[in-house]
């Protein structure tokens, strides 16, 4: 595989460093698998499946920030998180079905769902 460097755009701020900094492992790991998917390297699922785990894990962080902080809209923040994990576990099974090319064009999808995501309902936790 090729040296990359990941992620090569910075996420939109959102205003807290530590969210920030988790974005931007998220969309490196989203870079890095469609790098992985669209050179047909054997650590593709692997990362695939690294982004699903990691996505989860800061989905909880977030989720548990805004309920200590009685954040408004925190269910409609939730079903989105749901819906981006629902588009992960589809590119997941892609990946797993080596349906590489579908998976890669899906991923691209979920990164502008991502930061579209980060830019609106991320906006808001405190």
């Amino acid at each position: 595989m090729t040296d990359h460097k990941f992620p090569s755009r910075p996420a939109p701020s959102t205003g807290s460093d530590t969210i920030d900094a988790e974005h931007g492992i998220q969309l490196g790991l989203v870079e890095a698998a469609v790098a992985a998917l669209s050179e047909d390297t054997e650590s593709a699922p692997e990362l695939v499946e690294q982004l699903f785990t990691y996505t989860q894990a800061h989905f909880l962080y977030e989720q548990l920030l805004m309920r200590r902080t009685a954040q408004p809209h925190y269910e409609g923040h939730v079903q989105e998180h749901d819906r981006l994990l629902q588009q992960l576990h589809t590119i997941r099974d892609r990946t797993r079905d080596t349906e590489f090319a579908e998976a890669v064009a899906q991923l691209r999808a979920h990164e502008e769902d991502l930061i579209e995501h980060i830019r609106s309902w991320d906006m808001s936790i405190e």
